[in-house]
């Protein structure tokens, strides 16, 4: 029961945290860059402001409720399930414009609820380390700079709250010693609809694929059945990213080229002949895809554009290993403010100037910004520390340690890859949004690094190892996870 307890004093605290940003006025949100109309437009919801008062300066509480029709781009976004689901219950409530607080409470119901399923998944650790997890999941998970996204229409919210669904389940399905039943469907629908969140989410299917096989376990029958559910969450994915609009692969390309590789180059010349590129086009260093100098409106350019593809970026990359970190340190120190600058995040009737940011709630954020030197050390760390030390205690762990040791190393995997991607794969323009989940996913790494010390520690103080046997006594005995 008292495990039980520990998940309902979470989930308490972190509800009121977030109500009090996202539900009580003055509320944050998130300014919209111009992405929200890829949400808006299949959600059936149109714009109340004018047009210069929309982008950037404030965030937009209020919409109109409008006819549903498609993006003219063709984008696609498991964000629009949400909203649409947000638009249709204010319809039923007879309400005259659509309050985001709508869409927020909803974002926030499945971020307790992914927080919910990892903290119970703790049920069979000392006391001391499941009052840790639950403490530090919901310090960080309920920061502003995780909040604030959560009444916007940007993809990146369903992309943090499909990922926790995700983990939540992964976590329980390790302390049950399987996934199995209404848990591995479940897990694959929400693994579904974090990859088809945006397209850089889709590259994370084959790491999730293998997963849910591998916590599957069990019998011929259910493990047939989590390979066919990996099978076609692969195929999802692949129909998604294939589905993800020319014009958007192209602006990211462009990016990745002309506003961060050739700007941060020697020889700029050579780039492009690697490339295949002429020459000539060294003059459009420097510039973003939305520069009225982008040569993006040339049939001939685009065209080029379409036949460069990622592995020739990736070549001259992997053949100089120092201008690989040189990117990887720009994106750590631009990466450690979680929060976008010059994205304004409180309402226009919270009498603030624009762009103002809300100071309420940012201690973990905050902490991050302070660390900004030794971010990219941290990362490291965490990253290669946890892939480490999963590795070197495989051999004396229990079935269901190794269970553990896998999903950490997932998530070592998916983290590293969102990084590479966020850093080499567009510009840096606009780093902070695209590290929102690989924030969330190192975040994870660091309280399952804290959690797992803490068990390692109560287990070796005899009173504590007491009291925790006592807690349990009323229960079989099982495993302990961190063998």
């Amino acid at each position: 029961m008292r495990a039980d307890r520990i998940v309902a004093a979470a989930v308490a605290a972190g509800a009121a945290v977030l109500a009090a940003q996202l539900l009580v006025r003055p509320i944050v949100g998130l300014a919209d860059n111009g992405d929200f109309s890829k949400v808006m437009r299949p959600a059936g919801l149109a714009y109340l402001e004018p047009e210069p008062a929309r982008y950037f300066r404030w965030a937009s509480s209020k919409f109109a409720f409008a006819a549903p029709r498609p993006d003219p781009d063709g984008y696609r976004t498991s964000e629009t399930v949400l909203a649409r689901s947000a638009t249709a219950a204010s319809g039923l409530v007879g309400a005259s414009l659509f309050d985001i607080r709508a869409l927020g409470a909803l974002h926030a119901a499945l971020l307790l609820l992914g927080l919910a399923l990892g903290i119970a998944a703790t049920r069979d650790l000392a006391p001391a380390a499941r009052w840790t997890a639950a403490i530090l999941l919901v310090l960080v998970f309920t920061d502003v700079a995780y909040a604030a996204p959560l009444n916007s229409l940007y993809g990146q919210a369903a992309s943090l709250v499909f990922f926790l669904v995700t983990a939540g389940i992964t976590a329980l399905a390790i302390r049950r010693g399987d996934l199995s039943g209404a848990w591995l469907a479940a897990y694959f629908v929400a693994a579904a609809l974090f990859v088809c969140s945006k397209p850089q989410e889709a590259l994370q299917a084959p790491l999730l694929a293998a997963l849910g096989a591998a916590l599957a376990g069990g019998g011929t029958r259910r493990r047939a059945t989590a390979i066919v559910l990996a099978v076609l969450l692969l195929g999802v994915a692949i129909v998604y990213f294939r589905a993800t609009p020319r014009e958007l692969r192209r602006v990211a390309l462009y990016h990745a080229v002309f506003t961060e590789l050739l700007p941060n180059s020697a020889d700029p010349g050579n780039d492009l002949r690697r490339l295949s590129l002429p020459e000539s086009l060294a003059r459009h260093a420097g510039t973003t895809a939305y520069d009225e100098r982008a040569p993006l409106g040339d049939p001939a350019f685009r065209d080029e554009l379409d036949r460069l593809g990622y592995p020739a970026l990736a070549r001259i990359y992997l053949s100089q290993p120092d201008r690989a970190f040189s990117v990887l340190r720009r994106a750590a120190w631009k990466g450690a403010r979680m929060r976008p600058p010059f994205f304004g995040d409180l309402a226009k009737d919270a009498g603030q100037p624009e762009r103002a940011q809300s100071r309420r709630f940012a201690l973990w954020s905050d902490l991050k910004f302070r660390l900004r030197p030794w971010n990219l050390a941290i990362w490291t760390v965490l990253l290669a520390g946890g892939a480490a030390a999963a590795l070197a205690s495989w051999r004396r762990a229990s079935p269901r340690g190794r269970l553990a040791r896998i999903g950490l190393l997932a998530l070592c995997a998916m983290a590293s890859l969102e990084l590479a991607v966020c850093a080499f794969a567009d510009a840096h323009i606009e780093l902070v949004r695209h590290l929102y989940v690989f924030h969330a996913m190192i975040d994870l790494l660091f309280v399952a690094a804290v959690v797992w010390t803490v068990q390692t520690v109560a287990a070796r103080l005899p009173f504590v190892s007491r009291a925790a046997r006592g807690v349990s006594a009323t229960r079989p005995p099982k495993a302990n996870p961190q063998q």
